[in-house]
């Protein structure tokens, strides 16, 4: 379920920050402040709970509960024009407007509790979490947008999208960092089945 967003590990939620030269001293995370070469094994407990504050502003900033109801109310849409109406994108966009206008049927992201945890294992760099961090925000986002009425005849020739698939950074981060991101977090997150 999308509500789920808020359950990606808090500490992998930074912005990437542009690649300077050698010879310059090492970046600070853009969020957080922290150095970007920095092993998230060796954050201090503040240090975490920075990170972690940062996420919350970040993902918050960038997919907010709003573009995710809309997903999820289009998503419901699209579901009814095509199964109980005449598949048209008028019978999507009503079926979606009353998805959204009623409050039982919206997702609340639930509040990350930022507590440090044990990362003694984890290898991966600041740096290597913003770019991973980046990728998810930057995949969701797109997978969010593909959920919209206007996409109807798509919806009727291909189904529903499959969920982001983890890319590169993230990959990296998993096996530097074993345990910091769920084994299936992005898929996790797609809209629902609608029953």
């Amino acid at each position: 379920m999308i509500a789920k967003l808020s359950r990606i590990p808090p500490l992998i939620a930074l912005v990437v920050m542009p690649g300077l030269a050698a010879a310059d001293p090492p970046a600070d995370s853009s969020i957080s402040g922290l150095p970007e070469d920095k092993e998230v094994s060796e954050l201090t407990d503040a240090e975490q709970v920075q990170l972690c504050e940062a996420d919350k502003a970040y993902t918050n900033r960038e997919i907010t509960e709003d573009d995710i109801n809309r997903a999820v109310c289009s998503f419901q849409g699209i579901v009814d024009s095509l199964t109980e109406s005449d598949g048209s994108v008028e019978a999507c966009n009503k079926a979606r407007d009353e998805c959204l206008a009623s409050p039982e049927n919206l997702v609340h992201v639930e509040e990350v509790d930022c507590q440090p945890g044990d990362l003694s294992a984890c290898k991966t760099t600041v740096g290597e979490l913003d770019a991973c961090v980046e990728e998810i925000v930057t995949d969701l986002k797109t997978f969010y947008e593909v959920f919209d009425c206007a996409n109807l005849e798509r919806f009727k020739d291909e189904g529903p999208p499959q969920g982001p698939e983890r890319g590169d950074a993230c990959s990296h981060v998993q096996s530097e960092c074993p345990g910091l991101l769920p084994g299936d977090s992005q898929s996790a997150l797609k809209p629902p089945d609608v029953p």
